[in-house]
């Protein structure tokens, strides 16, 4: 997020530079989060502005009984020039939040995922390896490990 604020009450310092930065660069106005202040100016004598300008807040002295100024708060979603759309409220900004952290909590429980399937088949492939070894084992185990002559005359393992 990025702040825009300015210690004065002037349309061309405020509204202007906000209104010029929605135009011409890939931002979006979001709620300040303030409770003090008037929203920001959509219009003023002839000069329209984007409606999304209401998201700002002015401070007036007579009003508030404090200096006066100017508050717009930011997101920037793209590098570069020229914004499509140019207004979040905070319900689609929680609702941006949400969706980005459910999107992690998925790639997260996918790369767990392919971690345990690793580590299924790593203790697969082991436990083949030892019942490999075991089998000559079991054999000469079963045949006692003597030694007999059959009717030919050859030594057998038995």
């Amino acid at each position: 997020m990025h702040r825009y604020s300015t210690c004065s009450i002037t349309i061309q310092e405020n509204e202007w530079v906000v209104d010029y930065a929605l135009r011409n660069r890939h931002v979006k106005l979001v709620e300040t989060g303030l409770e003090v202040g008037e929203p920001g100016m959509s219009s003023f004598k002839e000069q329209r502005f984007h409606p999304s300008l209401k998201l700002c807040k002015r401070v007036y002295p007579h009003l508030q009984n404090m200096d006066g100024f100017f508050v717009a708060k930011f997101r920037k979603f793209a590098n570069g020039v020229k914004s499509v759309e140019a207004a979040t409220t905070a319900a689609e900004e929680l609702e941006l939040k949400k969706v980005a952290r459910a999107k992690k909590a998925k790639e997260n429980a996918r790369k767990k995922s392919q971690k345990n399937a690793k580590k299924f088949e790593i203790a697969k492939l082991e436990a083949e390896a030892k019942e490999k070894k075991a089998e000559p084992k079991k054999e000469a185990e079963s045949s006692g490990g003597k030694k007999r002559k059959d009717k030919a005359g050859e030594k057998t393992n038995k």
